[in-house]
């Protein structure tokens, strides 16, 4: 035995059987992980209400849930689709012409003739994204709230404008605000069938079921709107209640 060698061993070789392991473990622990995705996704497709899940379709049948306000949003970049929701849900509404003026710009807009409770005054222009928020939200949170705490619906909705030309608050030195773009909603009071009205402005400190419908409304809002702004935020929506959709993720 003696002046006998151990062969060393092909470094190559060795090295290119290692890296072959490692891409069969990573091809393996990639298709176990997406196979887990896969089943997940698939469980929580079945079993989950699609209000929840962002990638099912929008229906104004459904209850607000935690996906309601992503979709919403996204529906700006559909106008075809967005107009689909509002029609299948029974909403009716006619074109708004496309025009540019100076920094104020109205393009995809519409207004809402029949379907929900009537805006006041009439010819509210919005974009497609926003009156579809706003359907949703008459929909599953104002006529919802007004039949639990008053028995009756909501007949009507007052409102201080949607589109408007001005910089935010009315200033000049402020930015350019989402009514610029007909892209969002002042509400100021709401009509009960039996003529009851309830007013922000009046009515947000109210103790009773006036009060209490009134943050009821703004916080369903919140799970809707990009933007909701209350007499909770500050002294220039005393009055009113602020709903956009296209300006910060905000709920005050």
């Amino acid at each position: 035995m003696a002046g006998y060698r151990v062969p060393r061993p092909d470094q190559p070789q060795i090295e290119r059987r290692a890296a072959r392991q490692t891409l069969v473990a990573r091809i393996v622990g990639f298709t176990l992980l997406w196979g887990i995705v896969g089943v997940l996704a698939f469980a929580a497709d079945r079993a989950i209400p699609r209000e929840h899940l962002p990638w099912k379709p929008l229906a104004l049948v459904d209850p607000v849930g935690m996906a309601t306000k992503i979709k919403a949003a996204r529906s700006g970049a559909d106008p075809k689709a967005c107009r689909a929701v509002l029609y299948n849900g029974g909403v009716e509404f006619s074109e708004v012409a496309p025009r540019v003026s100076g920094f104020c710009a109205v393009h995809d807009a519409l207004t809402i003739e029949a379907g929900l409770a009537p805006l006041k005054p009439d010819g509210a222009e919005m974009t497609c994204k926003q009156a579809l928020a706003v359907s949703i939200w008459e929909r599953q949170v104002v006529q919802p709230a007004a039949f639990d705490l008053f028995g009756q619906g909501v007949v009507r909705i007052d409102h201080y404008g949607a589109f408007a030309c001005r910089r935010m608050y009315g200033r000049e030195d402020t930015p350019v605000s989402e009514h610029a773009a007909a892209n969002a909603l002042d509400v100021a009071a709401f009509r009960l069938a039996d003529g009851t009205v309830i007013a922000v402005a009046a009515d947000w400190s109210d103790p009773g079921p006036k009060g209490k419908f009134l943050h009821r409304v703004r916080d369903g809002a919140c799970q809707v709107f990009l933007t909701t702004l209350s007499p909770d935020y500050n002294d220039a929506h005393r009055d009113h209640f602020h709903l956009d959709m296209g300006g910060q993720a905000k709920c005050g």
